[in-house]
């Protein structure tokens, strides 16, 4: 795992040795062991690495790197998994025993294509071909490592993180209105957005590849990222594979490569672990992990004293009926108040998913045993894990009969409605929704937070209305251009054609997935320096799950066929328990304990010199919140988020 930057000067008129070398410090968290620096300075190029060492720890393996042949110099960050298997089809003398190696010597001995179809892995990397004068920026199938790119003032600019362009004299820092309005919505900047305008996140399985000679003509523009793995294309293509297998002869498979998954992800020159939150994702990977090791793999929890947010019991007895060697970390109020303000410096863009709090305290602990730590992120997604499929499957099957106008009047009335009032009025919802049955807010606070899902025209456009927080989002950032879709957006499966669950699957794993939760663990760990692997999302593991029916792969409730296979490790008392959040209480934070922080940054001047957000929408919601008439934590914490981070600009 490293940090990875360059760029290309295009004027050339300077030797910037010295600009690289401070761009790469800024990526000193992301590798901490070993740092290196490569330049063409006829051509204005310069590449700047940062190591964290975990395969090959002597200096055999460190860069950049360039082949044997000395055609191609490669900065790199991840991990192919699969390199020994690789390595057996190129014959060269090597010269070190990284997977660093293998990569580059693999793409010049059978071509960037059929490398990228070969590759098991997490990866971001930055190619140089001497030979045609070509640079190639790349990025793993499902985008668990980062990679920014763009062009301003003539220069290229390539890196892992947005903190490295700032130590660059011609890196003008201008917000990007379309990507802010973006981030109001979802509470993450999706690809290929960046906060900053003509930067840009290369979209997950695409390489860019541009010539020097076509950046001097001013090609730059002309030309797109290209695709070699999509997850809509191999849905389709995949989709009824299994479709004549039995349950158990899925259970079976499922269970046979995840295992092949978790094997080749354990494979490291430096102590390694897991995070186990006893959910079942974290539960299968270290049972797994735990059956691979002949002694006791490190396991690592966080807990809170908040029962309503604390897992960790449930860890705890998951990792003593494994005997793994546990660690957990209980948090204290204060531990979380005073990490808050790190987020920025952490994050680099606004990023307002709250449980990136934790998270990062989490990946604190577990540094201090190991250098590496699977998670078991990634099951959500591919197996229907999350509350709001079935809510809105639900939801959507209650109100489409509604007429529209009628709809908007009821919307209109919750709206107004004091919270106290809908408690009496409503409390008969409870036995409608069944999803929400067990939740223990109350019915009114559902409503205020739900009233909005009644505008909804169609089933996906409710799924939006669901994700998103701002609705209006381009009325709220002032200025902000018209709507301009995303990846995501653009390219998820259709409810008409593939149905509902597959629609909002889709959308996750495109989006929510690869620019929100893998970019919460690989900031939050690469900031302690510390290693992540997601084995849930192995290329192998990603295509079977497309094959797997829905009325299988979601039987009767969310990842069926997951705890199907964890059944084969632990007992049902382990495995059946409510499904819970990796968060912390904003709602009542905001009002007591961080309502003197939220004040200070929500302040009407602020806000009005700054000229980026709608200040009166804030102020009502606000004060509202405040009042206890609704709870509008989820919407002021992003606007929190994005304030703190501009404070930090």
């Amino acid at each position: 795992m490293c940090g990875i930057c360059g760029f290309i000067d295009l004027k050339n008129s300077n030797d910037n040795i010295s600009i690289i070398q401070n761009m790469n410090n800024k990526l000193g968290h992301r590798g901490p062991d070993a740092e290196g620096i490569w330049s063409k300075k006829d051509k204005g190029i310069y590449f700047g690495h940062k190591r964290l060492s975990i395969l090959d720890l002597s200096t055999n393996g460190s860069q950049p790197f360039t082949s044997s042949s000395g055609r191609f110099t490669i900065i790199f960050n991840g991990e192919i998994y699969n390199f020994k298997d690789l390595k057996k089809s190129v014959n060269i003398n090597w010269k070190s025993s990284s997977d660093t190696e293998v990569l580059i010597e693999s793409i010049e001995s059978i071509g960037l294509h059929k490398t990228l179809d070969r590759v098991k892995g997490m990866f971001a990397f930055a190619l140089w071909d001497n030979k045609k004068n070509e640079l190639t920026l790349c990025r793993d199938r499902v985008g668990e490592k980062p990679l920014y790119y763009g062009l301003q003032n003539n220069i290229l600019f390539f890196a892992s993180e947005l903190k490295a362009f700032k130590d660059h004299p011609n890196f003008k820092k201008e917000i990007d209105l379309v990507s802010l309005s973006k981030f109001f919505t979802y509470g993450y900047i999706p690809a290929p957005f960046s906060i900053y305008k003509d930067i840009n996140k290369l979209l997950p399985g695409t390489y860019f590849k541009i010539s020097y000679d076509e950046l001097l003509k001013g090609d730059f523009q002309n030309i797109s990222p290209q695709e070699y793995w999509s997850f809509t294309d191999r849905y389709h293509h995949l989709k009824n594979q299994s479709k004549n297998l039995t349950e158990s002869d899925i259970i079976d498979e499922l269970d046979l490569l995840l295992n092949n998954s978790v094997e080749m992800q354990m494979i490291s020159d430096v102590p390694l672990g897991v995070f186990l939150s006893g959910g079942i994702d974290s539960s299968l990977i270290t049972s797994m992990m735990q059956s691979h090791s002949q002694k006791p793999i490190n396991t690592f929890t966080i807990g809170f004293e908040n029962k309503e947010y604390n897992e960790a019991i449930y860890a705890k007895e998951i990792s003593n009926f494994l005997k793994t060697n546990h660690h957990e970390l209980y948090c204290s109020k204060k531990d979380i108040l005073d990490t808050i303000s790190k987020m920025p410096l952490v994050y680099d863009e606004p990023f307002a998913d709250s449980s990136q709090i934790p998270t990062y305290l989490l990946c604190q602990l577990a540094k201090k045993n190991v250098t590496v730590s699977l998670s078991g992120d990634g099951g959500d997604e591919l197996f229907y894990g999350y509350m709001r499929y079935s809510f809105t499957q639900e939801v959507w099957n209650k109100i489409k009969f509604i007429p529209s106008p009628l709809r908007s009047i009821i919307s209109q009335l919750i709206y107004v409605t004091p919270t106290s009032t809908l408690n009496h009025l409503f409390f008969w919802i409870k036995f409608v929704v069944k999803s929400y049955q067990n939740n223990n807010k109350s019915i009114g606070m559902l409503l205020k937070r739900s009233y909005s899902l009644l505008r909804a025209s169609s089933d996906e456009r409710l799924y939006k209305i669901l994700l998103s927080k701002w609705i209006e989002p381009n009325s709220f950032v002032l200025d902000s251009p018209n709507n301009i879709s995303t990846y995501g957006e653009l390219n998820r499966l259709e409810s008409t054609k593939e149905g509902l669950p597959n629609h909002m699957m889709s959308f996750d794993a495109l989006s929510y997935l690869p620019d929100d939760i893998l970019v919460k663990v690989d900031r939050a760990a690469m900031g302690v320096s510390l290693e992540t692997r997601v084995p849930l999302l192995d290329k192998d593991v990603i295509e079977f799950s497309m094959t797997i029916p829905h009325e299988i792969k979601g039987k009767n409730e969310k990842k069926w066929i997951l705890k199907k296979v964890l059944e084969k490790y632990l007992p049902n008392k382990l495995i059946d328990r409510p499904k819970m959040g990796f968060g912390i209480p904003l709602q009542d934070w905001i009002r007591s304990d961080l309502k003197d922080w939220s004040v200070n940054l929500l302040d009407e001047s602020k806000i009005k010199n700054q000229g980026y957000l709608n200040y009166k929408d804030i102020t009502k919601k606000f004060n509202q919140h405040l009042a206890g008439t609704h709870d509008w934590h989820a919407h002021l914490w992003e606007v929190l988020m994005f304030q703190q981070w501009l404070e930090n600009e």
